[in-house]
């Protein structure tokens, strides 16, 4: 039986690979949706399906104009997870995810209505206020935590 950090870090694992799935030209973002040691739902970053893909848009280049871009079409891990499970009636209610980079304002407030319990990323993300969005997490009863590998 594997320890918890070991599954921790297996965990960590799969969203990194999951994140190479990503069409985004500025960053590959993975989830995963665990509970009771079950992987329930996964997402990537990415536009809708059947929409042009961030690297056909830009050419596979990154540009000053892609944040603007991307909060238009592209739909986060977090979010893409969230909504795979809501498609196929899977209760994520009390479960964990797991995220290669610090949720966004919005995918805290999507999170935390979505009943999941706690949320672990690895990296921060340079668009949160890292400080408010963890606080404002914490204060709607879900625990947030940074990986270090």
């Amino acid at each position: 039986m594997l320890s918890s950090n070991a599954k921790r870090q297996k965990l960590s694992k799969n969203r990194s690979r999951l994140a190479t799935a990503s069409k985004c030209v500025s960053k590959q973002v993975g989830a995963v949706i665990v509970k009771d040691g079950r992987i329930l739902s996964t997402g990537y970053n990415g536009t809708p399906a059947g929409y042009t893909n961030c690297c056909e848009h830009w050419d596979g280049e990154y540009t000053k104009d892609h944040h603007e871009w991307s909060k238009t079409y592209e739909i986060h891990a977090e979010m893409n997870a969230i909504i795979w499970a809501a498609r196929k009636g899977i209760s994520i209610e009390g479960a964990t995810i797991y995220v290669t980079l610090e949720p966004c304002s919005e995918c805290s407030k999507n999170v935390i209505a979505s009943g999941i319990k706690r949320i672990v990323y690895n990296k921060a993300y340079e668009h949160t206020h890292s400080e408010v969005i963890s606080q404002f997490i914490k204060d709607n009863g879900v625990v947030i935590e940074q990986l270090t590998i």
